[in-house]
């Protein structure tokens, strides 16, 4: 098996732990400067037919979700409003 089937592999496993449905739009943010373009769709086609996924790979544990429930009514309330005036702004500067 070549390096860069390899690597894919790891940042398969690695995107699965995280939740991440593996792409080649996601491979290739991960892997950027790494691999060249041509060798990474290559890569990326073959481990695609064969998706197996490395477990050798660093285990980065995800931050849990907030949970709203530990969220007052009025701290969401409050929330809403800021992101409602933000998005009033955007609409007003698109506008003009």
């Amino acid at each position: 098996m070549t390096d860069p089937v390899q690597l894919l592999q790891q940042v398969a496993a690695q995107l699965q732990r995280e939740g991440k449905t593996p792409s080649l739009a996601l491979f290739r943010a991960r892997l950027a400067g790494r691999i060249a373009p041509q060798q990474l769709f290559s890569a990326y086609q073959q481990w695609r037919n064969n998706p197996v996924f490395d477990d050798t790979a660093p285990n980065y544990e995800a931050a849990p979700a907030p949970n709203p429930a530990n969220h007052s009514d009025t701290e969401l309330t409050q929330t809403l409003a800021r992101i409602e005036a933000k998005l009033d702004l955007l609409l007003a500067k698109l506008g003009k």
